[in-house]
């Protein structure tokens, strides 16, 4: 595996040498590592080490850095790079650019505690977040909405070989003066000025202190620097204090301060110099916030006092340097939880680990919001998703009102749900796109082929987008089939997309998971009805959707076919359906004996537990008859407007009874034939009784051969 970290330069701070100490660990575990920046002082240190470090102007904050996206996508070709590690945002978005159009993983590590600001926003578009800290991981969950399956917790580490321990430290007598270091960038959010003054209150208490200042303000800025030097000479502090510059030896100096006080006013995403110390044996005063929290337990591994608060840092300085043999304590116990939790062995493995999660890892989201039938045939498709793919992710955006039915699929991570009618506003998908974005998903695989549908993929930022191409918004998906007119059964339709994804075999068996409490409770009203699941019971989907009054077999044939068979074949009939045919169902079963009416009365979970129970099902183009489909109940379909081959699985339990008419398939809410529904009149009521009759012999003699 080889991976680019880029980042804007390699100056002596602790991002720069927390990359060029992981490319060199990835290095010592044979892995490749190229480091992209603008240069500094620490690129030697990687060619020394023999790893590339290509330098590029990617530190400036100019949209005109855009420009180098394309001589990126040049290093990531020519290097064969598996993973791009960004640690900073403006390189972040060159980086996330390049990654794009190379479909190379993008990953990000969160090095502060970022504003709400556009030019942060990149930082949360990694298929992996890296924080560093738990403020961190709330920060970028609740400010950025990166979801909390991405962000992936890895404390930086320190190298124990280069910060060795120095146990014997606070054991001899206390020296004569006290050396204190605050080391970091010279920044008014570091909080030097109020580390100052609270040096100057120890010095008062009588205590010789020697401050040492490690730092600058970078990038030939010096107005902080200058306010630094100013209450310098205001507290009379010329000689106690230090200026040290930029240090390489950071590890000496720990070594020899007696104390390190990290004084931040903001948040720190971590607090490196922290472990550092801890690490040497260096006991440390910090500023209670931000990822300090994760480092030092307040009395134990140090001393935490409010940020800004200058008499509590002074009266936790004094504490420790004059209480040597707390503070040996404290330094040993620190020393032993960063050997424990931030070691540079430790950090180099986790971000290995969400590397190769990354480098294996599939997101594909599989686009299907229409009717429930359509949600049922869509299942095989499913599961040749997870066989082609075992250990992706796969979500299904479904609409809310069907999510239930598909909620056990064990083929499926996760069932989006989404609300049909409020996605006919645009305002309103672009809404719901942008929480898709959020999820990272590699592909989309557009079974319901809108417009709509398409649009959502785009906005999503799913860079793979498989589907039909239908008309001028066809265009949207990179992966489009141009064959949707072709006439196929629905799981051979959808099999042509899927083949573009490498699946190769088709697999057209419907499933269906009945929920276990769904099927106690048809149980329990078939015991209320007097109904037995050992009779012979055939269920009638009397309806269809409003919409489609076209698809209704006309009510007297069912009541005739109803009379027929509980009259010569003794059968129980369960009538089923939507509470938009509540009226028909109640009229009908008024008027016939043997019926049982449930129209109106089961949910979509139930609806299935009660189809389970019949043994031959009598129904229109539907959802029941998908559902008895899944099921592997004989049924009995009756088609007219539409294409019986477009719609249904061929199989030996089915049987489909149509007319052919100059008008069909019509697709049509509407019947303009000269003679009204003739498609369905003309299929006659003794057709169909005898089509059950040799289902239920069937039945018969299934039972009896076994």
């Amino acid at each position: 595996m080889k991976v680019l970290q880029i980042l804007p330069a390699l100056e002596l701070g602790g991002v720069e040498r927390g990359t060029v100490d992981l490319a060199r660990a990835l290095k010592a575990r044979g892995e490749g590592a190229v480091v992209i920046s603008s240069g500094g002082a620490l690129v030697q240190e990687l060619e020394k080490e023999g790893i590339a470090h290509y330098t590029l102007p990617v530190d400036r904050k100019s949209i005109f850095s855009l420009a180098l996206i394309p001589k990126i996508v040049e290093i990531i070709e020519k290097e064969r790079i598996d993973i791009v590690h960004a640690r900073s945002r403006v390189p972040a978005w060159i980086a996330w650019f390049a990654c794009r159009r190379t479909k190379v993983p993008f990953v990000t590590t969160c090095h502060g505690y970022y504003s709400q600001h556009l030019l942060s926003r990149v930082m949360g578009w990694g298929k992996r977040v890296i924080v560093p800290s738990r403020v961190m991981a709330r920060h970028m969950i609740d400010h950025f909405h990166v979801s909390p399956d991405r962000i992936s917790l890895i404390p930086r580490g320190v190298d124990l070989s280069e910060f060795s321990f120095h146990p014997e430290k606070y054991s001899g007598p206390a020296p004569k003066v006290f050396r204190v270091l605050n080391l970091g960038r010279f920044s008014p959010i570091k909080g030097q000025l109020e580390f100052l003054r609270a040096i100057h209150r120890v010095r008062q208490l009588g205590l010789a202190v020697e401050v040492w200042l490690a730092g600058s303000e970078g990038d030939g800025k010096s107005k902080y620097t200058k306010e630094i030097q100013k209450i310098v000479h205001q507290l009379g502090l010329q000689k106690a204090v230090k200026f040290l510059g930029v240090r390489r030896d950071v590890a000496d100096l720990l070594k020899d301060a007696d104390l390190l006080v990290l004084s931040s006013l903001v948040p720190e995403s971590f607090g490196r110099v922290l472990i550092e110390a801890g690490a040497v044996g260096t006991a440390c005063v910090a500023s209670r916030l931000g990822g300090i929290l994760d480092i030092i337990e307040d009395g134990k591994e140090g001393v935490l006092v409010p940020p800004g608060d200058e008499e509590a840092m002074s009266n936790a300085i004094f504490r420790l340097l004059t209480d040597r043999d707390e503070t040996r304590q404290m330094a040993h116990r620190l020393q032993e939880k960063v050997k424990r939790e931030f070691s540079l062995e430790q950090m180099t493995e986790k971000t290995l680990e969400v590397y190769r999660e990354v480098k294996n890892e599939k997101k594909i989201l599989v686009i299907k919001w229409g009717a429930l039938g359509d949600v049922i045939l869509a299942v095989p498709s499913l599961r040749m998703l997870r066989k082609k793919f075992p250990t992706a992710h796969i979500g299904l955006l479904v609409d809310s009102r069907f999510s239930s039915v598909v909620s056990n699929c064990p083929y499926l991570n996760e069932v989006i749900p989404i609300d049909r009618i409020k996605a006919r506003s645009w305002i309103w998908l672009t809404r719901f796109a942008a929480r898709l974005r959020r999820e990272m998903f590699d592909i989309s695989v557009d079974f319901q082929n809108t417009k709509r549908t398409h649009f959502l993929g785009l906005l999503a930022g799913i860079p793979e987008r498989y589907g039909y191409r239908r008309g001028i918004f066809g265009r949207l998906l990179n992966h489009g089939d141009l064959t949707f007119e072709r006439p196929d059964s629905p799981v051979r339709h959808q099999f042509r997309i899927l083949s573009k994804l490498g699946v190769s075999q088709p697999d057209e068996k419907l499933e269906l998971w009945p929920d276990p409490l769904s099927e106690a409770h048809i149980s329990d009203l078939f015991q209320e009805k007097g109904l037995s699941s050992n009779g012979k019971l055939v269920g009638f989907a009397i309806g269809s959707s409003p919409s489609w009054p076209t698809k209704r077999w006309p009510i007297e044939y069912f009541q005739a076919l109803s009379e027929k068979l509980v009259k010569e074949l003794d059968c129980q009939i369960v009538l089923m359906g939507s509470s938009e045919d509540s009226v028909l169902a109640q009229k009908f079963a008024a008027k016939s004996e043997g019926v049982v009416n449930f129209v109106g009365k089961t949910n979509l979970q139930e609806l299935v537990s009660l189809v389970k129970q019949l043994r031959v099902l009598v129904t229109g183009d539907t959802a029941p008859l998908h559902v008895g489909a899944a099921l592997g109940i004989k049924t009995v379909a009756l088609f007219g407007p539409t294409d019986p081959l477009r719609h249904v699985q061929s199989s030996g339990e089915v049987t489909v009874l149509s007319r052919r008419l100059p008008c069909q398939p019509c697709y049509s809410g509407k019947c303009t034939y000269s003679e009204p529904m003739a498609c369905l009149r003309r299929i006659g009521v003794d057709e169909v009784f005898e089509a059950v009759r040799k289902h239920l012999a069937q039945i018969y003699e299934d039972s009896h051969s076994h």
